[in-house]
């Protein structure tokens, strides 16, 4: 196929099938909820409470609720802004509709940046909880082997199409809660629940404790954002992208506090924890209970890549859908009716993340893209209210929820790495520059 054939005929192809009613691949509200959930619910519950515990002390549940009050005020935006929007793309489309062109390719391109280093962390973090399991996967090297292999696997499947992919994030959404599940149920009776009174770091006030907490458990919160983005293989996405985030984000924060009250209240030395979940459930119960939520842990890793690997080419293609990349990253597949090209190169680049960065990295990084698609969201949906047709979806309070998700994100985007920072600036100004030269590209192959 020539550039000209991509060019004058990828695009409104795309268009055209994305708005056929009953095609296979369309995803229903509950495919909607399990994405979210599987968004959401991931590797950080599982590897981050001990880091919030020693960031806020007893204060590390009212932490969660701090980072989560603030992610869910930005979620109810992503709610409103999705609902003028009926075609992939996500944070992305509402920048640009709100903004231009050039704040819609920067926050496209860090959203799709953000679910990139998300990927790739938990690629490489599920060898390290597979680990408790398999001792051998404690090394480096073959939890990189481990990545690669799953990484692969994942693009192979949503290769083959968005039903088979969203299939699968719909078992592991529900497979991944019933751990995570026991292990409240049962540890609540073993809570000491004067550990709650622990106070935060010497030196470090309340707020101070709650904004450094929250934001260590950041990573675990994010993935909310990954709904609205198949909008356009999505029935009725004005209803169903709304309510699918909402509920899955709100059920989510709930269950974080409530599994951050039963580690800081059964784990023998929760400051120290490497494998928290686990540790605590062996503790409180034997080591089968470590085990069993070991392997819930593997679950729930599994779980959330299936449905980043789902989301993230997605970014891309809406990209190159909307002439921002090169169109060929929009490309569908003949058969399978997806953006296969798309599919290929996030597997790849990926691949490259996490061969040479461990999870904690990643996360960090994550931790400092993901603003870049949140704040812009936020304000975008009272310029959006001007000049957009009416939501499916319309916060109450006027300007109240925007700017209050706005100010929130602000203030714990204020305690981000300055060496995360200054990447992420980098990140921003390479996708830029990649955009310029397409444009460029095209201004001077365009006949006079």
């Amino acid at each position: 196929m020539t550039d000209t054939d991509v060019k004058g005929d990828t695009e409104p192809r795309l268009r055209r099938e994305r708005h056929v009613p009953g095609t296979v691949r369309r995803m229903t509200l509950l495919d909607c909820v399990g994405l979210g959930i599987n968004g959401i619910i991931g590797t950080g519950i599982f590897l981050l409470p001990a880091k919030v515990f020693s960031a806020a002390g007893g204060l590390s549940w009212a932490a969660w609720v701090a980072i989560g009050v603030v992610c869910l005020l930005v979620g109810l935006c992503f709610c409103e802004a999705a609902g003028r929007a009926d075609k992939n793309g996500g944070p992305y489309l509402y920048a640009r509709d709100a903004f231009g062109r050039w704040v819609g390719v920067g926050v496209g391109w860090m959203a799709l940046a953000a679910n990139l280093f998300a990927y790739g962390a938990v690629a490489r973090g599920f060898g390290r909880n597979l680990s408790y399991l398999v001792p051998p996967l404690s090394q480096p090297g073959p939890q990189i082997a481990l990545a690669i292999v799953v990484i692969l696997g994942l693009a192979a499947l949503n290769y083959r199409g968005i039903k088979p992919g969203a299939l699968v994030s719909d078992f592991f959404s529900g497979a991944k809660l019933i751990p995570i599940a026991l292990f409240v149920a049962a540890g609540l009776f073993f809570v000491d629940w004067g550990r709650l009174a622990t106070p935060p770091p010497a030196g470090v006030s309340t707020f101070g404790a709650l904004k450094v907490g929250g934001l260590a458990a950041l990573f675990a919160c994010t993935g909310f954002e990954y709904v609205p983005v198949p909008a356009g293989e999505t029935d009725n996405p004005r209803r169903n992208v709304p309510l699918a985030l909402f509920g899955a984000l709100f059920g989510s924060i709930m269950l974080y506090v409530l599994v951050q009250v039963v580690f800081m209240g059964t784990h023998p030395n929760p400051a120290a924890a490497d494998k928290p979940l686990a540790e605590a459930a062996g503790a409180f119960l034997g080591p089968w209970a470590g085990r069993f939520i070991a392997a819930g842990s593997v679950i729930s890793s599994f779980g959330y890549l299936s449905a980043v690997a789902l989301v993230s080419p997605r970014y891309l293609s809406a990209l190159g859908e909307e002439g921002e990349l090169p169109p060929v990253f929009a490309r569908v597949h003949p058969r399978f009716q997806t953006p296969s090209i798309a599919i290929a190169a996030t597997a790849l680049i990926c691949v490259g993340l996490a061969v040479f960065a461990d999870f904690d990295r990643l996360s960090d990084l994550n931790n400092a893209a993901v603003f870049a698609q949140y704040v812009p969201t936020c304000v975008a949906v009272l310029v959006l209210r001007r000049t957009r047709a009416a939501s499916g979806f319309v916060l109450p309070g006027g300007p109240v929820i925007p700017v209050l998700a706005t100010v929130g994100c602000l203030l714990f985007l204020n305690g981000i790495n300055r060496d995360d920072a200054i990447f992420s600036l980098w990140t921003l100004a390479a996708g830029l520059a990649l955009h310029g030269l397409w444009r460029l590209r095209g201004l001077v192959l365009q006949p006079r």
